[in-house]
Parts: structure tokens; sequence; C-alpha cells
């Protein structure tokens, strides 16, 4: 055979396996020979390949799972900070897929806009469905966030109000991998269906997270889309050192909350108590106005600081200024030489 060479991977079946394949069809009969030998001849100038996508190691999978799932967390919080409306966001897909299939999932006339997170090469997408994108659009024109009617695809000023949206949600996985990679995004366009996209071809690989997102009653998915080769030198920082930790044997050191800047203004309730003071009965039936009760002069030295009614540490009573105030001491049931 003179053909191209096959692709890599491919599989092809030998002259003489070929001819004895015929034999065993066809019988002695050279009518039954010639029969046979027709379509065997097909398969093999045209080659099946086999092919080998991509995927995770069990170790990234893990990896990029708890970073998602931290992510989605904090995506949650600060959404219903920004819309002024209680968000519930929940993990639903985290996998490695063609572009093709991908395009299966997304409906049509959903709202996809294009990003780059410099210094990432590459375009990545976020694609939202038609009616979560009107309501996010009506929630932020001052609306409830409810989109009635049939699906559509939003307009070029609509398309200007829920950038704003998308760039809190793409901003917010950029803040995911600070600690890695200082992750610049900016949205460079957008796209009504995915049809419309010439970018990838449909086997080029993609990792795919797709987000559940319940606002009011409406529950849509969100899919947040990253080419595989795009995120190569991300996936490069986040397996570092995970040999030589599994080498050494060591216990990783737990890891520290990573504090996120969206909940510097969040207002918590800070209260200080006094510990309980025991009267009898009698006693406080006889109470009036103008009484004094005596404290015992150690009450001072523990009073209790709740933080949203929730107690976190003892303190000592005193004075700033003209203020009254309270000194941390430590934290609650927790041993002073600790």
């Amino acid at each position: 055979m003179n053909a191209e060479q096959p692709p890599p991977n491919s599989e092809t079946i030998p002259p003489s396996d070929v001819e004895g394949l015929a034999a065993s069809i066809g019988g002695s009969g050279s009518s039954g020979t010639s029969a046979a030998t027709a379509p065997v001849t097909a398969a093999v100038s045209q080659p099946h390949v086999f092919r080998r996508f991509s995927s995770f190691s069990p170790e990234e999978l893990r990896k990029l799972e708890a970073r998602h799932e931290e992510f989605v967390r904090s995506l949650a919080a600060r959404l219903s900070v920004y819309l002024r409306l209680e968000i519930g966001l929940k993990l639903m897909k985290l996998e490695a897929m063609p572009f093709g299939k991908l395009l299966q999932e997304i409906p049509n006339l959903s709202y996809i806009a294009r990003l780059r997170m410099e210094p990432l090469k590459g375009i990545c997408l976020l694609a939202i469905p038609p009616q979560l994108a009107g309501s996010l659009v009506d929630r932020e024109l001052g609306g409830t966030g409810e989109c009635l009617g049939e699906d559509r695809a939003l307009t070029d000023i609509e398309c200007r109000i829920i950038s704003r949206i998308v760039e809190t949600l793409i901003g917010e996985w950029c803040q995911t991998w600070s600690d890695l990679m200082d992750l610049k995004p900016a949205l460079s366009g957008h796209e009504s269906g995915g049809a419309s996209i010439r970018d990838f071809s449909s086997d080029t690989m993609m990792l795919v997270v797709g987000v559940e997102m319940q606002m009011g009653e409406l529950t849509k998915p969100l899919h947040f889309v990253f080419p595989y080769a795009t995120l190569g030198p991300l996936f490069k920082k986040l397996n570092v050192g995970t040999g030589e930790e599994m080498d050494s044997g060591a216990a990783a050191s737990p890891k520290l909350p990573k504090w996120n800047p969206i909940h510097d203004d969040i207002k918590v309730k800070v209260t200080a108590e006094f510990p309980g003071l025991k009267i009898t009965a009698r006693e406080l039936g006889d109470l009036k106005a103008g009484d004094v009760i005596q404290l015992d002069p150690e009450v001072f030295q523990h009073l209790r600081i709740s933080l949203a009614k929730k107690p976190k540490f003892i303190a000592t009573a005193g004075k700033c200024g003209t203020a009254w105030a309270a000194k941390i001491t430590k934290p609650l049931n927790v041993p002073a030489n600790s």
C-alpha cells in the first residue's frame, strides 16, 4: 500500500490476514471469495483511529475538586452580597471533555462570554443559559430577578449590564488560584449560543466546571470552560511539590484559611457578657428601681465575647479613654497556658 501513513494509535490488518479472512469467509468458490474481499479491503484503506483523550490523575482531580469547592463557597457569598439576594451554588461537574460534546450541553441562545486571563494564553468561556442571564439582568436593574417569557438572546445593552456580573464570576475564579499565579481576567467579547464559536475544533479538550445556580425559584447551570492547553502552566504549579511530599512521608502542615477581600465590609455583631449572677427568686421579686446589685470583682476578668451570637473569647473589662472596653485574653474553652 502506498497510501498515507496511518495516524498514531490506528489499527491496520496485514495483507496476509486479509487473504486468510477472505478465504475462510468465501470458501473454495471464486465468486464467494471476491464478494467477501471487497468490504475487507475497504476497511483496511480507511483504518479506524482510537483517540486517547487527556484525563486527570487522581491526585490532580482531588486538588481540582478542593479548589473548586472553595471557589463555589466564596462565589456564593460574593454574589449574595453583590446582588443583595440569597444565591445558592453547587459544584455539579468537573471533567475534561471535547469541545464538540460540550456544545451539546449548552442551551441555544445562551450568553457566552469570551475571556482572557493573563498571563495564560488562549480564550476561555463562560456560558450562562438565556433564562438565568435574563434574570441576572433584571436583578441588576433593580428587579426581583425573575425572567418570564420565552428564551431569547440578550440585547446589546443587556450584554453590557451582565458583563459586570461576568467580571465578578471569573474574578472570583482567578482569586481561587492567587496563591499559585496572579491571574488578570478580562472580558474580550461575547456570543449568543455556541454555534458561532470558531476558536476550537470539536475534539479540543476542555476543562468544564459546571456550577448549579439557584436564584429565587430559578435553578440553572453555569459552565466555566477552559482549554486544557491554556491551563497547562497552572496545572504545573498545582503539581509542584507533590512528589517530594510523598517521598518524605512527612505529614502536610494544615492549610491556613485564605481570607477573601469581598468580606472586608461585612458587619458582624460583637457582644460582651458578664458571667451569670445568681440570686434567689425572692430577691428577684423584691428588686425595684434604685436598688444596687453587688458584683464580685472577679467577674470583670471573665467577660465572654460573642461574634454573631457565637461565644468565641474570654476578655477583661476596663476602659479605653472615657469608653468602656474589653481586652481579649484567650479563646473560649482554651486553657490560658496553651
